[in-house]
């Protein structure tokens, strides 16, 4: 078996006294020869009788052969096994004595008052000069212990008695500081703030006015539209504007170029096929490195997706791998150096945080560039990689170095306050007021402090690379983002638009666009009566798209003033042409009540559509009208229908036809006939001309009340709802009562009364009164606490023994709950022997249980293997299975009862409070641990592991440990009989009482073990195990580096302009929530809170917004082109895009989103990649594991189906794509690789 030992341990592993408390015992299962008996099992074939002799033969056959191989236990002794502490000369363990494993443990009494209140005689203690003195200044005085050495008891007297000079003195300055804050805080704020103040009313007031001039005549309303996003694509081509395309990549710039244009023209003419597409686009090279002016070289193969989906899984691995093994060892001997050196908590946190990661990020890096798969990605990648995430750790160290900074500037600044201003410094808005401001300097000052930092970081790291890009992003923000934000704030759009669309009277003057490969054009119009057969847009790019205008549209915007007035005439000169078009045109000549429908013969048609062949407008059938003598002839023709269908019936109704044929005559020539010629003839021809004249005459007086509708509409909108509202966000409803009242009468007036009001009169008094009360409580307090020292404590005060009404115990033993329990090292040693006595007892279970039910496994495995062909299964309620269940039943109930008694016995019978409060000393903790290893060594492997299932390197890995690391698992074993505090060993500092055990236990043996400990020098604290908790407010952080680290693309945002769109910069309604100094977010509406947003180092973005290198070579074509490339247009954005993507991906993305169906996203694979790749490898894993289950569980058995016959296992092929093709122009790609869904004109990915 593989050692791993510590030093010490490893060094006397076999020799010196530790190890003759535990001689070598040989391992006997079931105990020491008692082993159980098996019997075949017996089958009933009674049921035979009668049967044919064929089949009665058949059924002994499989008796004998069941017999064979089935059986059941005869006899199954059940005898645990020995103590572990059973030695050579047949000692009893501890838990079979008199005192039993909880007699270890003994709480210590607190209860020592009563004797601490008396002297020596028995006479109650007085107080001495050095405690009358402590209440004098604090209120307070201090006893000491007489059971817990160097502990005290601290009582505080009631305020009726004494307060002290101190806590007068801390109460005095708080009323005056109370007393401030209403002048220097509350009075201040009512004049100038951001709610409730007299500046607050201006601003209302003239928002007011400005709601009002708004609601008349308009006033403009504009925006600057998505600033971020076009800084943002500056910042990135700004980056990479001066680099120049080396010579021996210059042919693939220009493949790549003629490719793009190529792919241009295409998709503005034709629709890709994707096999084609996707074989087109595999040669397509791209130019990864490329040179600055200086010659340097700059290689950016990391943005290839392919080096990156290759690297994903070998990164993780790495970093899963290099945190195990060194991390807490290391942490531990770091933290004695420090402490060694006298230094505070905080400077320790943060070195060894900081000497853990560069460890740790140490060791990755030599992993990356040793490792030959990721050597096989090319030369030079494993230098790139290693290079970039040093790149992006040492950007986030540097935003880390300049938060510290601020920190430590505030903090700086807080302490000096407090020293100069000792009553301004308890007034909490005043002071967050100053951190306010203090930060605000700091930013205003420090503003290129983090770009600055990581580019010194970056240079000591010789990353020239990272420091180019980092030099470049600096002068941007320095001197290029200033100017362009000022030259785009200028560029502003409005608001809204409104469309006013107006109908074109006349067929004749339709507007016909034609559509064919991106051009479009007008064609003469030309009305037809030959119907053609499509009239629906065809899908086939190949033939051209006829498209009809019926209406001119006319635009007006919030831009410009009075843009309401605008709108009004707009609105009134729109609505009125339509009005009279439709009363003038459509009511009287072209409704079913028209003129036309009263006068002409036959129907007419008055609607017109589209031809798809030709561009021809033709009669659309669908709007046909019916005239007065087609409705004569349809009523008539209807009625004959009717009474040719009664007569061509049989008469077999209930009454013959020769009545009912009377009723059916009356019916049809009467009601329907006389009836409906009488409505045609006469109300329909007065319907049709009251209809169009009414509707002539309302059209011609159109341009009389329509401006008046419009005009009543525009009130509507100023006093109800205000449909033409410029901005989403503001109120709609009752806008001129919310100027009037609401901001110009309440805020605008009434506000600032009230805030003066409150300024200079109620706050000047509420001061006041406060100030007085204060001083003359404290005189008060002076004058009573000098006379009730020197009346009554002075001359009766003396020790109390209890709590009272006048003083109470406010510090001491048992009181706090920051002390701890101190144990021996023999109490931890007999404690951790029984631990692994339950383990050994654990393993017994589990194995003993394997055993009483193996005939129940081998009865299953015999029928599935024999009868399963013929789909005949186990009955499990039926003899002799049953029998058998019932007896593993009974052995296993036997064995848990055995097993009970015994562990009762080894529970130490501690509380989780009590637990979780138990520690050692440093030495104590070493020695404990050693001889803990020392005793899992000699006895883990013969009590323990023989009775395992799996093999030791699963144990081993289970618990996360080395193979063999001993002392890493005593560790364990002891944070699980006490607690994780337990590894934490007892500091000087730390409050703490002896749990001592009980008297009458025997712990020598123990105490010999501990005498014969050797530790090994300085590898001593490597004893200290594989877990161990943070040292009081040392929190030191396990190392962890996020795997997009070595990914450059790994945050970048969208260059194209749909993700512009959607990052439209609008102002948004939003609730006020209100953020504290240490950012948490309190979610309770409060307007008077400032919002307040912690320094975050926004300008230095990781990692730097770098563009593909697909397009830094376009850019650099269109830089020494005379005819550029339209990068910027989204068509050029979607073929870049596609080149990106792997092959795989690409070809199925190209069709969708040449025509704007695709993800907008600029790295929208880039997380889908990652997560396909870990999906992949997990199934993979899956499948390895569950073959290895499934071949070591055959190996329990004697024999197995796979002996029988082979199983073929089908494994479904998780790569590729299945295209399915439709009868539409419709393209669906199922593609396994990605999970994304993207639909489109002409295609749809799944």
């Amino acid at each position: 078996m593989p050692h791993n030992l510590n030093s010490a341990s490893a060094n006397s592993a076999n020799t010196g006294p530790n190890h003759q408390a535990y001689p070598h015992q040989p391992y006997h299962r079931n105990g020491d020869g008692f082993q159980p008996e098996k019997e075949p099992v017996e089958f009933d074939t009674s049921h035979l009788r009668g049967a044919p002799a064929e089949v009665e033969a058949l059924v002994h056959n499989i008796k004998d052969v069941a017999q064979q191989f089935l059986y059941h236990w005869r006899t199954f002794p059940i005898v645990l096994p020995p103590p572990l502490s059973a030695g050579a000369e047949g000692e009893d363990t501890l838990a079979r004595k008199k005192h039993h494993l909880r007699d270890l443990f003994v709480a210590p009494s607190f209860d020592e008052l009563d004797a601490v209140a008396v002297d020596s005689k028995g006479e109650p203690r007085r107080l001495t000069n050095k405690q009358l003195e402590s209440i004098r200044e604090r209120g307070e005085f201090e006893v000491d212990s007489i059971n817990f050495a160097g502990q005290t008891h601290r009582w505080r007297l009631s305020a009726l008695l004494q307060r002290g000079r101190d806590r007068r003195r801390e109460a005095l300055l708080r009323d005056l500081a109370l007393a401030t804050r209403f002048l220097v805080v509350t009075a201040k704020a009512r004049l100038v703030s951001h709610c409730f103040s007299v500046s607050q009313s201006f601003k209302a007031f003239l928002t007011g006015f400005l709601r009002l001039l708004d609601i008349i005549i308009g006033v403009p309303s504009l925006q600057a539209h998505n600033l971020d996003a076009k800084i943002r694509e500056e910042r990135c081509r700004y980056l990479v504007a001066e680099l120049v395309c080396r010579p021996e990549y210059e042919d693939s710039l220009e493949l790549l170029c003629g490719f793009v244009r190529k792919q241009l023209r295409r998709a503005t003419m034709e629709k890709f096929e994707v096999e084609r597409e996707s074989s087109q686009l595999l040669p397509v090279p791209i130019p990864f490195v490329f040179g600055t002016p200086g010659g340097a070289a700059v290689d950016l193969r990391l943005f290839s997706r392919d080096i990156i989906r290759k690297a994903l899984p070998i990164l993780v691995s790495i970093l899963e791998r290099e945190t195990r093994g060194w991390f807490l060892h290391f942490r531990e001997r770091l933290i004695s150096e420090l402490r060694a050196q006298k230094k505070p908590d905080e400077e320790i946190e943060r070195e060894v945080n900081e000497a853990v990661m560069r460890e740790y990020l140490q060791r990755v890096y030599s992993n990356i560039l040793s490792h030959p798969d990721i050597l096989a990605l090319g030369e030079g990648i494993a230098q790139l990689l290693v290079q970039q995430a040093q790149s992006v750790v040492l950007m986030h160290r540097a935003i880390e170095n300049v938060q510290r900074k601020l920190l430590q500037t505030k903090e700086s600044l807080r302490r000096h306050i407090e020293v100069e201003h000792p009553v301004l410094s308890r007034i909490q808005p005043w002071m967050r007021d100053r951190m306010r401001e203090a930060e605000e300097n700091f930013i205003e000052e420090c503003e290129w402090c983090a770009h600055e930092e990581a580019l010194t970081l970056c240079g000591h790291q010789n990353l020239q690379q990272t420091c180019y890009f980092l030099n470049r992003d600096l002068v941007f923000m320095k001197e290029r983002e200033p100017v362009l934000l000022k030259e785009l704030r200028k560029v502003k759009t409005p608001t809204r638009s409104f469309q006013w669309p107006t109908q074109i009277w006349l067929p004749k003057n339709w507007i016909i666009r034609r559509n064919f490969q991106g051009q479009s054009e007008i064609i003469p119009t030309v009305l037809s009566n030959t119907p053609t057969s499509i009239t629906t847009p065809r899908a086939d790019p190949s033939q051209p798209v006829f498209l009809v205008e019926r209406e001119i549209v006319r635009t007006t915007t919030t831009r410009w003033p009075m843009w309401r007035w605008i709108n009004y005439i707009a609105r009134t000169w729109c609505w009125t042409w339509n009005a009279m078009f439709l009363l003038g045109v459509a009511v009287p000549w072209c409704s079913p009540v028209s003129i036309r429908a009263l006068l002409l013969v036959q129907p007419f048609t008055p609607d017109l559509e589209l031809s798809q062949l030709n561009g021809t407008l033709f009669p659309r059938k669908s709007s046909q009208m019916p005239t007065l003598c087609s409705r004569l002839v349809a009523l008539w023709r209807h009625i004959s229908k009717s009474r040719t269908h009664f007569e061509t019936e049989p008469d077999t109704g209930f009454i013959g036809k020769g009545m009912t044929r009377h009723l059916n005559r009356l019916w049809n020539y009467g009601a329907k006939g006389l009836l409906g010629t009488l409505v045609i003839l006469f109300v329909f021809p007065v319907v049709c001309i009251f209809a169009s004249v009414g509707s002539l005459l309302v059209a011609l007086t159109a341009v009389m009340w329509m401006p008046l509708v419009t005009l009543a509409l525009h009130a509507f909108m100023a006093l109800i709802m205000d449909l033409d509202s410029p901005e989403p966000s503001r109120n709609r409803y009752l806008v001129v009562m919310e100027a009037l009242v609401w901001n110009v009468g309440v805020q605008g007036c009434l506000q600032p009364i009230a805030a003066i009001i409150v300024a200079l009169v109620v706050c000047p008094i509420i001061s006041f009164v406060i100030l007085t009360a204060a001083v003359i409580r404290y005189c008060i307090r002076v004058v009573w606490d000098t006379a009730m020292f020197h009346l009554v404590i002075k001359n009766r005060g003396r020790i109390p023994a209890s709590d009272s009404f006048v003083v109470k115990r406010i510090a001491g033993p048992g009181l706090a709950s920051d002390y701890y329990y101190q144990l021996r090292p023999e109490q931890a040693l007999a404690a951790f022997e029984a631990k692994l006595e339950l383990d050994e007892l654990l393993a017994f279970q589990q194995e003993t249980e394997r055993l009483i039910t193996q005939p129940q496994r081998d009865f299953s495995q015999f029928v599935e293997a024999c009868f399963g062909p013929f789909a005949a299964g186990l009955a499990k309620m039926k003899d002799p299975y049953k029998s058998l269940e019932k007896e593993a039943r009974d052995l296993i109930s036997v064995l848990h009862e055995k097993l009970e008694r015994r562990r009762k016995n080894l529970q130490t019978g501690l509380g989780v409070a009590v637990r979780s409060k138990i520690k050692l000393t440093t030495f104590d903790l070493k020695v404990v641990i050693q001889q803990g290893a020392l005793m899992l060594e000699r006895l883990y492997p013969l009590h323990v592991f023989a009775r395992l299932p799996g093999n030791e390197e699963d144990f081993w890995e289970n618990k996360g440990l080395g193979v063999g690391d001993w002392a890493g698992l005593a560790g364990l074993m002891y944070a699980d009989i006490f607690s994780l505090d337990f590894l934490q060993p007892l500091d000087d500092t730390d409050t703490k009482f002896r749990l001592e055990p009980h008297p009458g236990v025997d712990l020598s043996r123990y105490t010999d073990m501990v005498h014969s400990t050797e530790l090994g020098g300085i590898n001593g604290p490597d004893l200290l195990g594989a877990v161990y908790a943070p040292r009081g407010n040392i929190q030191v952080h396990s190392p962890y580096l996020e795997v997009s680290a070595f990914n450059p693309r790994a945050k970048q945002a969208s260059n194209s302009k749909k993700s512009d769109k959607r990052c439209d910069t609008k102002t948004h309604t939003f609730r006020r929530r209100t953020v504290s100094t240490n950012g948490s977010i309190d979610g309770r509406w409060q307007p008077w809170k400032r919002q307040i947003r912690p320094y975050s180092a926004e300008k230095l973005v990781i990692p730097l917004p770098i563009p593909h290198p697909a397009h830094i070579a376009i850019t650099i074509h269109n830089r020494d082109s005379e005819d550029p490339i339209p990068l910027d247009s989204e068509l050029c954005q979607n073929i870049l895009r596609a080149i990106e993507e792997s092959p795989g991906e690409m070809a199925t993305e190209c069709v969708s989103r040449y025509r704007g169906g695709g993800d907008s996203s600029f790295d929208s694979v880039a997380s889908q990649s990652s997560v396909s790749i870990e999906t992949g490898l997990d199934k993979d894993n899956d499948e390895t594991q569950e073959t290895a289950n499934n071949d070591k569980e055959g190996e329990n058995y004697h024999w197995t189906l796979s002996n029988w016959g082979g199983g073929v296992t089908r494994r479904r092929n998780n790569s590729g794509s299945i295209k399915v093709d439709l009868a539409s122009p419709e393209d669906v790609t199922l593609d396994t690789d990605t999970t994304r869904v993207m639909f489109s004109t002409y295609g749809t990915t799944v």
